[in-house]
């Protein structure tokens, strides 16, 4: 089997880095950011008013992955600074949607975890994205989606690569 060049393999990393970001931020338009008053899910009013940035998003999901974490763990999870990720907290947390606790041993500590109301408008927030690109999917013919069910375990394998 011949290596790939890395003149190939750029090509592809920058296609990857175009394309995905683009993706994801389409299907996040898809979900309604404004509810009429006669809406007919009244969890998508929930997911209205949570306006969250797709930060804090990512940070509600860490916290229902992971149940609890400490500060500096989420930080780390959502690589970015401890000062970025209290702010995301602070308006989560102001809406509801997280609680934030000390620890009962080491005071210092400090857990924050996603409260029943965030799990809740947070999977109403998914299954309007799973929605979003089911339907997207349904403009592919079948052999586009076959070309991306075989591409999943390897793009898996690159989220696995540690350096």
């Amino acid at each position: 089997m011949l290596e790939p060049s890395p003149q190939g393999t750029t090509v592809l990393a920058r296609a990857l880095l175009e394309v995905v970001p683009v993706l994801i931020r389409r299907i996040h338009g898809d979900v309604p950011l404004e509810c009429g008053p006669a809406e007919k899910n009244p969890g998508l009013r929930e997911v209205s008013e949570l306006r969250a940035t797709p930060g804090q998003l990512a940070l509600l999901r860490v916290l229902i992955d992971h149940g609890r974490c400490t500060m500096q763990e989420l930080a780390e999870h959502l690589a970015v600074a401890p000062s970025t990720a209290t702010a995301m907290v602070k308006r989560l947390l102001a809406q509801g949607y997280i609680d934030r606790n000390r620890d009962e041993i080491d005071w210092r500590a400090v857990w924050v975890k996603p409260t029943e109301r965030g799990c809740q408008v947070f999977a109403v927030f998914d299954q309007a994205r799973l929605a979003s690109l089911s339907n997207r999917l349904e403009y592919l013919s079948q052999e586009e989606r076959d070309t991306i069910i075989a591409a999943v375990p390897v793009l898996r394998r690159l989220i696995e690569i540690d350096q």
